[in-house]
């Protein structure tokens, strides 16, 4: 038996499976599948309408477009939760900015060392009552999707290695307003030693925002007394008439207009805060602002003072 040869066949291709999973397009529309399977595969609704009419799904389980993280298939729940919290971190139907909120979401998941979903489960994202997103096509939904798929296959990270973002109440505490909370300034301006942000960041983030005040509900944590910032204690009434307190503050704080902090022709603001980092705006979508963590700052520095 020791002289027995078998000869040298090989398979010439891995064998196919017609099994049924779940199916997106790319841009993120369900088309349908089985709820909890194994596998997630893109394709299009022509291709899927084609398998489900001839009850074979091998066409469309093309392992070049199954859905992977970290080397290994997506599940369907995790695809679902990562969804839904990028779609209620972001503002309005928005493809671009649930792509940020994605891929820096998805960064600092790697800089952590954590699951993307795992980070998103904790206290990173302040989303509520945090569920899986149902595959419904509603427009949001289906954009959600997109972006996080965009991640998955790996296309280009637009935020240029951001890990972080913020909205309108960045702009509007800055680091001299007293805030609803009672504290004085963005929680940035705490941990970071130093803030940058290009003009043109600036110049846009500032825009997308479309007044120039924001009001916030105000619970009475304000010592009037030392209350910082040029803010105003408000009375508004709402639909029902009822009479509601407010706290309205100017976009922007007086930091981002004070000229002290913009010699380089960027905004750059040491904040004296005792950290290895600073952080630097490298993009703006919706009404968000994303940060890149870096220990030296990336804008030039202002030229020397003969």
């Amino acid at each position: 038996m020791a002289n027995v040869k078998f000869g040298n066949y090989s398979p010439t291709e891995e064998p196919k499976d017609s099994t049924q999973y779940v199916y997106y397009t790319r841009e993120g529309e369900y088309l349908g599948g089985i709820a909890g399977s194994a596998k997630i595969f893109t394709t299009t609704k022509e291709q899927y309408d084609q398998a489900v009419a001839a009850k074979d799904f091998e066409a469309v389980n093309d392992e070049t477009q199954l859905l992977k993280y970290d080397e290994k298939p997506i599940t369907h729940s995790d695809l679902r939760y990562i969804a839904y919290v990028v779609s209620h971190e972001s503002g309005d139907e928005d493809i671009k900015e649930l792509r940020c909120v994605a891929f820096a979401s998805y960064n600092r998941s790697v800089t952590t060392k954590k699951t993307w979903r795992a980070l998103l489960a904790s206290g990173y994202s302040s989303v509520p009552n945090k569920i899986e997103l149902p595959d419904s096509n509603g427009n949001k939904s289906k954009l959600a999707r997109y972006a996080v798929i965009d991640v998955l296959r790996g296309i280009e990270d637009l935020t240029n290695g951001a890990e972080f973002w913020d909205g309108t109440d960045f702009l509007a505490w800055g680091n001299s307003e007293q805030n609803p909370y009672n504290k004085l300034g963005q929680n940035k301006f705490d941990e970071y030693n130093f803030i940058e942000i290009p003009k043109d960041i600036y110049d846009d983030f500032v825009a997308a925002q479309g007044s120039t005040t924001t009001t916030y509900g105000d619970s009475g944590n304000h010592d009037l007394k030392k209350d910082a910032g040029t803010h105003e204690h408000i009375k508004v009434k709402d639909k029902k008439g009822n009479e509601k307190a407010k706290i309205r503050y100017a976009i922007p704080a007086a930091d981002f207009t004070d000229q002290q902090y913009w010699t380089s022709g960027s905004f750059y603001y040491e904040t004296g805060a005792q950290k290895t980092n600073g952080i630097s705006a490298t993009i703006t979508a919706g009404k968000s602002i994303f940060w890149k963590i870096t220990p030296t700052r990336l804008t030039a520095a202002a030229p020397a003072t003969p």
